[in-house]
Order: C-alpha cells, then structure tokens, then sequence
C-alpha cells in the first residue's frame, strides 16, 4: 500500500487552518492584535473611549481581512487613529 506524502496531506490543510492567511499575515495579525490589547487595556484605565474603539478595532479586524497589505494597512491606520484624535 502507498502511503500518502505527509507534505501532500498537509499542504491541502494550510489554507483551511490559516484562513487563507500567509505567514507575514499572521505575524502581522498578531503584532496589531498585541497593539489593540495594550490599547485596550490604558484606554480602560484612563477612561479614553478613543482608545478602547482603536483596541478593540485591532483585535477584531484580523478576522476579516486575510491579505497581509490590508492588515497592514488598517493596522496601521488604528494604531494611528488615538494620537491623531488627541491633537485635533
């Protein structure tokens, strides 16, 4: 009996378990995911709604978007958004 590649089985599961995400995704994912709970947590502390918005955007958003560009993108963007509220 053949038995199967374990690369051809396993290839065939990436897509499904990374949500069609590639590493630079999820690597970017994380690191905004870790931005949005630090946000999170000072906005709680000083009661700044700005940035419990911004942090909990950072923490949800991955979840929708898979291109690695558009996470950066929109990363970057709430990661902007408190200090760019704060001066205006």
């Amino acid at each position: 009996m053949d038995r199967p590649d374990l690369l051809q089985t396993t290839s065939g599961l990436t897509g499904a378990l990374t949500g069609g995400m590639s590493m630079w995704g999820m690597a970017a994912s994380g690191l905004f995911s870790l931005v949005g709970i630090i946000y999170l947590r000072q906005g709680r502390a000083e009661n700044d709604v700005n940035r419990i918005v911004c942090g909990l955007a950072l923490l949800v958003y991955p979840f929708f978007v898979t291109k690695t560009v558009y996470i950066a993108l929109a990363g970057a963007a709430l990661t902007a958004a408190p200090y760019l509220m704060d001066k205006s």
